[in-house]
């Protein structure tokens, strides 16, 4: 794809490409008005047998690209953007029930909250992104109060981070080496052995900064073998030892 942009780039622009931005094989391109596009397509589409460009072309000022549904103002010369879910979206979750770490939980919704923040652009498209966050999130056992202590706290990170709240640097006393360390889940029991090899860090090696991944016990399918084992002269990609005389 980069190999085909600076070939035709010039081509594209005379045809009366004016922006053009691609994610992977994705792109979003704005026209002057008076471009026909089955132009630009002849010149993605001749370009290589391999590749073949198909478009969509905005419905009321809207169109969909990736995760983002794009709004063409009528106020003013701006895009304005917002989440955008497939209409086969199902809305499911890691259910809050789940026998997993609550990391396992929480990133869940944190990552639909980043999400919200990044893309969004106006407070109303937010706020509506985040009472859909909730719905989603209420389908999957998780509470009102855990999502929007979620909400609450990223969004005041957002914030922060916008109104360029700079941290003071560390000095090179206080750079602590991080030690990333995985302990099987066993709920209390974890958070346990977490807290007491966290004291004794702290205690003999305070230059450690030592970060816990709890991992999951294994599915129950996993314990059970729920198919007949296959002979391995039945199984393809099978490499055949010979005797030789």
């Amino acid at each position: 794809m980069t190999n085909l942009e600076t070939t035709l780039m010039d081509k594209l622009i005379n045809a009366g490409v004016c922006e053009w931005h691609r994610y992977v094989d994705d792109t979003f391109v704005l026209f002057n008005s008076i471009t026909c596009i089955d132009n630009i397509l002849s010149i993605l589409n001749n370009f290589h047998p391999s590749i073949k460009f198909t478009y969509k072309i905005e419905d009321g000022d809207k169109l969909e690209c990736l995760d983002v549904l794009i709004t063409r103002s009528t106020e003013c010369q701006l895009f304005q953007t917002t989440i955008y879910r497939k209409p086969t979206y199902t809305g499911l979750l890691m259910n809050y029930h789940s026998y997993v770490p609550m990391q396992y939980k929480k990133s869940g919704i944190i990552t639909m909250v980043n999400r919200a923040l990044i893309i969004c652009s106006t407070y109303t498209s937010l706020a509506a992104e985040f009472n859909e966050i909730r719905r989603i999130g209420l389908l999957n056992g998780y509470t009102s109060s855990f999502i929007d202590t979620i909400i609450g706290i990223k969004l005041r990170q957002y914030r922060k981070k916008n109104n360029d709240v700079i941290q003071s640097p560390q000095t090179g006393s206080d750079v602590k080496k991080r030690m990333y360390v995985e302990i099987p889940f066993i709920e209390n029991a974890t958070k346990e052995f977490r807290n007491k090899i966290t004291h004794l860090c702290n205690k003999l090696r305070p230059d450690l900064d030592i970060q816990f991944f709890m991992k999951p016990p294994p599915a129950v399918q996993m314990l059970y073998q729920t198919k007949d084992p296959i002979n391995k002269k039945m199984k393809s990609d099978v490499v055949y030892s010979i005797k030789c005389t």
